[in-house]
């Protein structure tokens, strides 16, 4: 049996200072301490959603503390230990330690030999512009496999298999298999397909090519710029998530409720969705530019998803003074 939990890093993005609070003296109630400093914390919990919790992931480095991860009141997301209704009787359970840890993959990503990122879910390498192709070199444990012309390519883990690489073709695999995937998007070859393969593969993209430049999106929450090479592996240290009973194929449904609600849903409103899920993030602006509908239909159709809580406004992460749209899980009702 996992210790009891004692002392937690609390990290809280939504709700404002009501809910800080509220999970504050909720955790005191229950006699765990809440620390600043990393070093002594048995925990992070994280009060948020699923890209909150893929921001914090970047400031943990390559040895991130086990994420006790609450949604927010009225969220459903896929990494969440825990929903907001739940949380008196989930804190009076890790407290006494019944509780699983779950450990899943990340990837290391190296960009030109001198950055270097960590990746739960996929990183994307896409030209600088939209609507612009990207030409590079596959490399496979040294080996050659092939060149191509394309919008980008995705590299994801399982966990990684129900977001932006499903909608680019790939296949949905359970978040226990030791695998990865590659994902070519948009190639201009047809016989250009998804590969998978072992998860101790060495994924290299060299030879990064585009008239405009070329950068890597990694969970949909850093990007950074692409000279030539980016090298990707299986990383030493996965993500541990505190688990209060979850089945592995729980975001294998709950992404396919989120296509059974877009198939209700006006084409506008599901072509801007695929976007988004493709971009990460974009402008209302840049929306319409990349789908060529007027600013007016993309608006509607964004107020549509923000209803069903598929999207949510946040700060560009380039430019804090500029919005942009983000796609989230489906929201619970």
């Amino acid at each position: 049996m996992p210790e009891p939990i004692r002392k937690v890093l609390l990290r809280s993005f939504k709700g404002g200072t009501k809910l800080d609070s509220l999970v504050r003296e909720r955790l005191h109630w229950y006699g765990v301490e809440q620390v600043t400093d990393p070093e002594s914390a048995q925990a992070v919990l994280v009060l948020g959603s699923d890209r909150d919790l893929l921001e914090t992931l970047q400031t943990m480095g390559d040895r991130p503390l086990p994420l006790l991860h609450v949604s927010p009141p009225g969220y459903t997301t896929f990494f969440s230990s825990l929903e907001w209704e739940k949380l008196n009787e989930g804190l009076g359970t890790v407290v006494k330690g019944n509780y699983e840890l779950e450990e899943v993959m990340r990837l290391k990503v190296v960009v030109d030999e001198d950055s270097t990122f960590f990746s739960l879910n996929e990183v994307g390498l896409f030209s600088s512009k939209s609507a612009v192709l990207l030409d590079y070199l596959l490399v496979i444990n040294g080996e050659s496999v092939w060149r191509d012309v394309s919008d980008g390519v995705i590299v994801a883990t399982p966990t990684g298999s129900t977001a932006y690489a499903l909608s680019a073709g790939g296949p949905m695999i359970m978040r226990n298999s030791r695998v990865l995937e590659i994902v070519p998007v948009n190639s201009v070859n047809p016989l250009r397909k998804t590969l998978v393969l072992p998860d101790d593969s060495v994924i290299e993209i060299r030879e990064v090519a585009s008239k405009v430049g070329c950068e890597i999106v990694v969970d949909g929450v850093v990007r950074h710029r692409v000279k030539s090479e980016v090298t990707m592996t299986k990383a030493e240290r996965g993500v541990t998530f505190i688990r209060l009973g979850r089945r592995l194929t729980d975001s294998i449904e709950r992404k396919a409720k989120i296509t059974m609600e877009l198939a209700e849903m006006p084409p506008s409103a599901k072509f801007v969705y695929k976007v988004l899920e493709m971009q990460g993030e974009a402008s209302t602006k840049e929306l319409a530019r990349l789908t060529g509908l007027s600013e007016r239909t993309v608006r509607y159709a964004l107020s549509i998803l923000a209803e069903k809580g598929l999207v949510e406004r946040a700060v560009n992460i380039r430019d804090p003074r500029s919005r942009v749209y983000i796609s989230l899980p489906k929201r619970g009702s």
